[in-house]
């Protein structure tokens, strides 16, 4: 393993403010981007616009992941990344007809969500290197995600829609720039090795990979319908809004804390514990009208998306050698996020269509199954380190 030379307060400042800059970014994605493209193409393109994204992740992060275990430098793909976007940013408004919007913005998006994996594993690397809390550098992401949706939201109200854009540019200039920030932490390439399949060999590792994108791509359901249901019951955008900032301020409160759970219990535990979160929030979430019982459930995102992802990256770094860490992660990020949300999000939309409620009914089905699996994994693994330890 090659390392630069950086304090654990250095590494953990430059990991913290790369968060900050890179959901900055996120938090205009998300939610306001659509809004802007609605103005430029047809409304019923945008879908196909947005969706081109996910799909192109299934190139972009399989590559990029690749070349991360290939030459073991995630710093330099995150800058590239970046400057890919910006370029990207700065092409679209001269583009004319959704084909080419699809076509840019499908690269770019899937570009900037590809540096997910390589960002929280170069974090990763400097928690088992030089030791920094993962989570308390990741909480800041979320804080980010927060004010700059809200922030440019109401900006975008009070100056108009092309606020969104030049947001969205200026951002991307500053992830740019804080890229080159980065602790420059690199891995050991193992020579003469294609990686990117390689965990898959690894003791229960695709059925951990399995489990842990089944059930975090169950926030498909929430991601893409929950405003049209919550909309239905009569709530305010301000409210719908509110419900959106419980989930991610208890997302902020288990990434703090996340840490000495997982080291006192374990990562499989957690994920077991996940996956009855999910069980009970999407439940929750199908028959709740009440502002009380669905902000009770948002609460539960703390479990169901924080807890499982922190689970995920403390088995990576506990079960996966570090040449082949960002493969492991690219697998996972290409499957939860791409193949399994895609397909959850189309099958959310047909539920949705019939009762505002079956798509969280689905989602709370799945989530038992992820159960299911969870405490297979937990015993599987259980039976593997004392077979280990008894050699």
């Amino acid at each position: 393993m090659v390392e630069a030379d950086y304090s654990r307060r250095s590494a953990h400042l430059r990991m913290s403010l790369y968060y900050v800059a890179f959901f900055s970014v996120y938090g205009i994605a998300i939610p306001l981007w659509p809004r802007w493209l609605e103005h430029y193409i047809s409304v019923e393109y945008v879908g196909i616009v947005m969706g081109a994204a996910y799909w192109a992740k299934l190139i972009f992060v399989p590559m990029t992941s690749w070349i991360a275990d290939v030459t073991g430098n995630r710093k330099s793909i995150l800058i590239s990344l970046a400057l890919f976007v910006i370029a990207a940013l700065i092409l679209l408004p001269y583009m004319d007809g959704w084909f080419l919007y699809a076509l840019i913005w499908g690269a770019a998006g899937a570009a900037l969500s590809s540096a997910v994996p390589l960002s929280d594993g170069l974090t990763l690397r400097a928690q088992q290197t030089i030791g920094i809390d993962f989570g308390k550098a990741r909480l800041w992401g979320s804080l980010s995600f927060i004010a700059f949706s809200l922030l440019v939201g109401a900006m975008a109200d009070q100056y108009g829609i092309d606020t969104i854009y030049v947001a969205m540019l200026l951002t991307g200039a500053f992830l740019l720039f804080v890229s080159f920030l980065l602790p420059g932490i690199r891995t050991q390439p193992e020579e003469g090795k294609v990686p990117f399949f390689r965990p898959l060999a690894l003791p229960n590792f695709p059925l951990f990979v399995v489990t842990v994108s089944l059930l975090l791509s169950t926030l498909a359901g929430l991601f893409g319908f929950c405003a049209f249901l919550w909309s239905n019951l009569c709530y305010t955008n301000a409210e719908i809004t509110l419900f959106c900032v419980i989930g991610v301020v208890a997302e902020i409160g288990m990434f703090a804390v996340s840490g000495r759970l997982i080291g006192r219990f374990g990562a499989t535990p957690m994920i077991a514990v996940a996956a009855l979160g999910g069980m009970v929030r999407w439940l929750l979430l199908a028959i709740a009208s009440s502002p009380i019982i669905i902000g009770l459930a948002q609460m539960l995102h703390a479990l169901t998306f924080a807890l499982l992802y922190m689970a995920f990256i403390a088995y990576i770094g506990k079960r996966v050698p570090p040449a082949i860490s960002a493969s492991a992660q690219g697998l996972y990020d290409s499957l939860a996020m791409g193949v399994f949300f895609g397909i959850f999000t189309i099958a959310a939309g047909w539920l949705h269509q019939q009762d505002g409620s079956y798509n969280f009914l689905f989602m709370s089905l799945l989530s038992a199954i992820g159960l299911v699996l969870a405490l297979i994994l937990w015993r599987q693994v259980r039976c593997y380190d004392r077979m280990q330890a008894s050699r």
